[in-house]
């Protein structure tokens, strides 16, 4: 089964308030984005229920997607894509 969303509008939003940190394999936090500078994305929530949201941003020579839980509690990232 293919599931496709579609996104229709692409927010911007604060480096601060969507700069996750992401655990690595290695353990390893870190976060990918820069606080001060505005990013543009959106939030889904997930087609399959439960209580992980699906988030994702760009700026001018990246792409980054993730999941995680309400308040960005747990996130995984999933993608990080730079141009």
């Amino acid at each position: 089964m293919v599931v496709l969303w579609q996104i229709d509008k692409l927010n911007a939003l604060v480096g601060k308030y969507v700069n996750l940190e992401y655990q690595l394999p290695n353990g390893q936090k870190v976060k990918f984005l820069d606080d001060q500078k505005t990013y543009l994305g959106n939030q889904l929530g997930s087609e399959f229920g439960g209580d992980r949201c699906f988030g994702i941003l760009a700026g001018m020579d990246f792409i980054l997607v993730c999941t995680y839980e309400k308040d960005g509690e747990n996130p995984e990232l999933l993608l990080y894509k730079k141009r």
